[in-house]
């Protein structure tokens, strides 16, 4: 009985163990490369199953929420010990931290089988690692200016750190809600070197324009690519060599084996207080600009101008730090003795490498009517300093022009006169031979045919000419109607869509939205300046402008609107009901009558 006993026992104990094996031999074990990590770096999650079918494979749904997924690679690794197969699957899935810090990896199921939970840090980079220069490839972010004003430019510079080749490198644009971006001048790459290591830099360079006051926020910008996988955990040939070949110093096959590892970097975000516009602003076009220039030049002197005469006036306005198309209008009223025409004004955007640089270039052909001296008043525009804080004035200085009168010339040919004498021939009658008399009726009877011919081929030109002028004038009058008809239909066109523009501003005054009327309004602005884009409300103020009677509460319409839309204070009621009434009869008003230019041109004097 003991020995059966000890039988018994010995029998349970090798079941137990056998169970225990099997048990053992279908697991799940999940773990990461590194913890803690960095916010704007990439670390992989490896899982680990023995013992399960083909078809089973993990499932990572539960990481979205705190992870982005960059991909997943499948290993199988097959060993025979024993004479017992054992099959071992590997999965290695990269992460990005969608944020900082403490979050669980849940388990992981893998068929019937999970893992235990995992508990991950992601801390900012300075927290990890101290300094960048460190670091094998990173983002830096800044601006030229944390406290800007609003409609004021905002450099922002993106760069890239890289001691690393990178691979299939892909940088995002910055997104911001509360004003508008736009990408500048060319990637520049240099190199530098940092504590000792040497750098690949690419800088790349956009100018923020806020619409808003108040603190605002750059998001981080995201950078995804490749680089070269320094934690990999080998090839299979390596994994085959094990410690003999890791134990060799000089590895000549690494770089033949190497791998690449996705990454998923972030810039830092950047903080900014945007200023709003100051309290004085009294009806001013808002410009605010490190520098406002106003350049004017003559075709000709002005000090000795005939009367007929024509000259052309150009001006041009040149800031550093707005766009061409934020730049304002001028005005240039008629002078009594002088007609004048303005031409359609070219406007520019350039980028110095600091500050993007707009201008404006009006022309303007001038023609004097009557003699003598008319002074030209001289213009200023007001801007705003954002270096110093303060107004300043952009001024041309006021002309004269002096005009000389000339008559207009007599034109009174008188025609010569002169006496024709009749001579006549004396001399003596001679007789005329019947030969010398058929001869000459046989030369009279061929220049009376060939007259004749030539009348004949003179009326088959002219009918020939009648014809083609008939068909040329059927012709113009044909195109005529169609381009009538062309242009009738583009009218028809164009006001349908500023109708629509002007519905579309209705309806945002009536819903007492401050946004949308602003956005409708520019819509409907652009649509007036024929598809040009209108980028601010100063500018639809001035199209807006017009001698009617309620032009004071016009203005102030226009600058309670702006108020509202760029307070910094909590928002107040805007009451678009009253806005739409002060603005609808200038929106709805019927344009004037364009008159004929040769009626409007004055006839130039003759010299």
């Amino acid at each position: 009985m003991v020995g059966g006993g000890n039988i018994s026992i010995v029998i349970f104990v090798l079941s137990t163990l056998g169970l225990s094996s099997s048990v053992w031999a279908q697991s799940v074990k999940a773990y990461v490369d590194r913890n803690p990590v960095m916010v704007d770096e990439t670390f992989r999650l490896v899982v680990e199953a023995e013992g399960v079918s083909s078809s089973d494979a993990p499932n990572l749904k539960k990481l979205e929420e705190n992870f982005a997924l960059l991909g997943t690679s499948h290993s199988q690794q097959m060993s025979i010990v024993n004479m017992k197969t054992s099959s071992v699957k590997r999965w290695v899935t990269s992460l990005a931290p969608k944020r900082t810090g403490m979050f669980t990896i849940p388990s992981i199921q893998v068929g019937n089988y999970s893992s235990l939970p995992l508990s991950v840090t992601v801390k900012e980079p300075s927290q990890v690692r101290g300094a960048d220069s460190q670091r094998d490839i990173f983002l830096e972010a800044e601006v030229d200016s944390h406290v800007p004003f609003v409609q004021g430019q905002v450099l922002f510079t993106l760069r890239l750190v890289s001691a690393v080749p990178l691979q299939d490198g892909k940088l995002d644009d910055p997104e911001i809600e509360w004003g508008m971006v736009e990408r500048v001048g060319k990637d520049s790459s240099y190199e530098t070197i940092r504590e000792g290591r040497r750098y690949q830099v690419t800088e790349r360079r956009y100018i923020l324009t806020p619409h808003k006051a108040g603190t605002q926020i750059i998001p981080p910008v995201l950078l995804s690519g490749s680089v070269p996988d320094e934690r990999s955990q080998g090839s299979s040939l390596d994994q085959f060599f094990g410690n003999r070949r890791r134990s060799q110093s000089g590895d000549p096959f690494k770089s033949l084996f190497q791998t690449l590892r996705p990454i998923h970097l972030r810039s830092p975000k950047v903080s900014l207080t945007v200023k709003d516009m100051p309290a004085d602003l009294n009806g001013r076009t808002w410009l605010p600009a490190k520098e406002l220039i106003l350049k004017e030049t003559w075709s000709k002197d002005t000090a000795n101008l005939d009367m007929g005469e024509p000259l052309t006036r150009t001006i041009v306005i040149y800031a550093k730090g707005l766009r061409g198309e934020q730049l304002p209008e001028l005005a240039m009223p008629d002078q009594e003795t002088i007609k004048t025409y303005p031409d359609k004004a070219q406007t520019n955007t350039a980028f110095d490498g600091t500050w993007v640089v707009g201008t404006r270039e009006e022309k303007y052909a001038m023609v004097p009517t009557r003699p003598g001296s008319v002074t030209i008043p001289g213009i200023h525009i007001p801007w705003w300093n954002i270096e110093t804080g303060q107004w300043e004035d952009a001024q041309l200085p006021a002309r004269t022009i002096t005009v000389q009168g000339t008559s207009l010339p007599e034109l009174t040919p008188s025609l010569s006169q002169t006496s024709v004498r009749d001579s006549a021939d004396s001399g003596s009658a001679h007789d005329r031979s019947p030969v010398q008399v058929e001869s000459g009726n046989f030369f009279q009877e061929i220049l009376h045919r060939e007259a004749n011919i030539w009348g004949w081929m003179a009326g088959v030109l002219l009918a020939i000419w009648v014809l083609t002028l008939a068909g040329w004038w059927w012709d113009r009058r044909r195109r005529s109607h169609r381009q009538t008809d062309e242009a009738r239909a583009m009218v028809a066109q164009v006001t349908e869509s500023e109708r629509k523009a002007i519905q579309a501003v209705k309806a945002a005054c009536l819903e007492s939205s401050a946004e949308k009327t602003r956005t409708a309004l520019l819509k409907w602005a652009s649509l007036k300046q024929q598809g040009k884009p209108c980028l601010s409300l100063g500018t639809a103020a001035r199209m807006l402008a017009a001698p009617v009677p309620n032009q004071a509460d016009l203005e102030k319409a226009i600058w309670n609107l702006d108020r509202t839309l760029y307070t910094t204070t909590e928002p107040q009621a805007w009451d678009g009901q009253r806005f739409w009434e002060t603005i609808q009869p200038v929106m709805t008003a019927k344009p004037p009558k364009i008159k004929n230019n040769n009626e409007s041109l004055p006839e130039l004097y003759l010299h």
